[in-house]
């Protein structure tokens, strides 16, 4: 296996240097852009509040919790304050809170989460910070499905990344997947710091149920897919 890894790295960087299957010059593909609901309720999230804690003790206190509770609601505030703090657009820029190969940011944000009531699916807008409400869940549906091995994931909110392969493939082609893995770690890595600075219990989960989470946000998965969630709760 380790062999077989080796291989596949060393393809995928090969790639680097002829682009294969690039589909367009770098200068024709667009930077900056990500998916709008604009025909879906939009729910402006609060303006995130200044985080006291510094980095240090941030990166000290930071640990992935086991067991959590899907009652206790994380409030709008925090919301706000998680999703702008560790993914929100820098003011007069449209660049993020994270690197992306090229500014293409193939990683789009959804959430699953009780903050507003019954468990709903959004999608978050970087550019407007705010929700684009999807879907109202049944409160029947027993989340814990969505867990490959569900016995200690109890959550209150889940954030879903997934890659939108042709946002950057068009100019990196093969490349872009190992692009796509590393932004999603960088923003989780965001969320995970931002989470621990507000209070938060925060777990990086990739044990998800591809085929549940793709049913619930309708993904056309030959082109965007599930790439890595985070796990919130208090």
């Amino acid at each position: 296996m380790s062999l077989y890894l080796s291989h596949l790295l060393a393809d995928l960087r090969q790639a680097r240097l002829t682009r294969r299957g690039a589909t367009h010059t770098p200068d024709q593909v667009p930077q900056g852009t990500h998916k709008a609901y604009p025909r879906m309720q939009q729910i402006p999230l609060p303006q995130p509040e200044a985080i006291t804690q510094t980095l240090g003790e941030s990166l000290h206190a930071r640990q992935s919790y086991v067991g959590g509770s899907a009652e206790k609601k994380i409030t709008p505030q925090e919301l706000g304050s998680l999703l702008g703090s560790a993914l929100g657009k820098r003011q007069g820029s449209g660049r993020r809170q994270y690197p992306s190969g090229g500014a293409l940011y193939p990683i789009e944000t959804y959430i699953l989460t009780n903050t507003f009531g019954e468990n709903t699916i959004f999608h978050y807008n970087p550019t407007t910070h705010s929700l684009e409400k999807l879907l109202d869940i049944s409160p029947q549906f027993d989340t814990k499905k969505l867990a490959r091995h569900p016995e200690d994931q109890l959550f209150s909110t889940m954030i879903i990344f997934t890659s939108v392969w042709a946002r950057s493939s068009a100019k990196y082609g093969d490349l872009s997947f190992l692009h796509a893995l590393l932004e999603a770690g960088h923003m989780s890595q965001n969320i995970l710091l931002t989470a621990t600075a507000l209070g938060l219990q925060s777990r990086p989960y990739a044990g998800f149920d591809d085929e549940e989470i793709s049913k619930l946000l309708d993904l056309r998965t030959e082109r965007e897919q599930i790439v890595h969630t985070v796990l919130l709760s208090r």
